[in-house]
């Protein structure tokens, strides 16, 4: 589900993959709505893609403990189904984390890929996914999207960014001086690819830049997929994030204390 695993599916040498290629690289390389990101001190935000019954389980309590929020991207379609082999969350549980004062955003309903999807059946797609969260939720649509397995395009991003103020990518890096409120970058939060090393090392970055760093994962279980991580790792990460002081905000905080619109 990861953005390399998809393009190693689809690459092919025909005319329409060349273009959609092109496309892809465009709007994960170019900034569509460009801001100059000032903060006194680095941030840090903690989301979840899809999400399984296994990050309200375990990454929410592990956040709650230390006095965080993340931020939860929900395909409502997928409620209640399996996905990737993962039970994802259903209306109780979303209810019960947005209650806890985690935030709700959008991932599309049915999990699709917007660069494949027509625009109209997009539009659509988001507007039925946004209706459901803001019922489930109690109050207005979601602020913040993430890219469903990565994918992007020029078209599904200029589409996108007109309906949510920010929009999350898995295009690796800090964010930090001139970003892109419209493909934001974000570090993978996995076993399989990240270690504690590797974690210092991203923190210490972000603290130097006093940069935005956007952590993402899935499932969070004791035998975690490959675009996954263990309790334990996670509340590691949770540990060296708050042993630092560093400020941890769902992405919407953030948002509203930068008073983007």
């Amino acid at each position: 589900m990861t953005d390399n695993g998809a393009d190693r599916g689809m690459r092919s040498n025909s005319p329409q993959e060349i273009l959609y290629g092109f496309s892809r690289k465009i709007g994960r390389h170019v900034h569509f709505r460009p801001y100059s990101l000032k903060l006194d001190e680095a941030v840090v935000a903690f989301t979840f893609d899809d999400f399984p019954v296994s990050c309200y389980q375990n990454a929410a309590p592990a956040l709650e403990d230390a006095g965080m929020r993340g931020t939860f991207y929900l395909a409502s379609g997928l409620m209640g189904r399996y996905e990737n082999g993962q039970l994802i969350v259903d209306e109780a549980m979303v209810r019960d984390l947005s209650d806890k004062g985690h935030e709700i955003g959008g991932h599309t309903h049915d999990h699709v890929n917007v660069q494949r999807t027509p625009l109209s059946d997009l539009k659509e797609d988001v507007r039925r996914n946004d209706r459901i969260i803001s019922e489930i939720v109690g109050h207005s649509k979601p602020v913040s999207f993430a890219y469903p397995f990565g994918m992007i395009s020029v078209m599904s991003k200029l589409t996108l960014m007109n309906r949510y103020p920010v929009l999350r990518g898995i295009k690796v890096g800090t964010n930090h001086g001139i970003i892109d409120l419209a493909h934001l970058q974000a570090q993978e939060l996995y076993d399989c690819s990240q270690d504690s090393g590797s974690i210092d090392a991203m923190l210490d970055d972000a603290q130097r830049r006093k940069g935005w760093l956007i952590f993402y994962t899935h499932d969070v279980r004791p035998d975690p997929t490959n675009i996954g991580c263990t309790p334990r790792f996670f509340s590691e990460v949770v540990e060296k994030v708050r042993k630092r002081g560093m400020k941890v905000e769902t992405v919407i905080d953030t948002v509203n204390r930068l008073g983007i619109a």
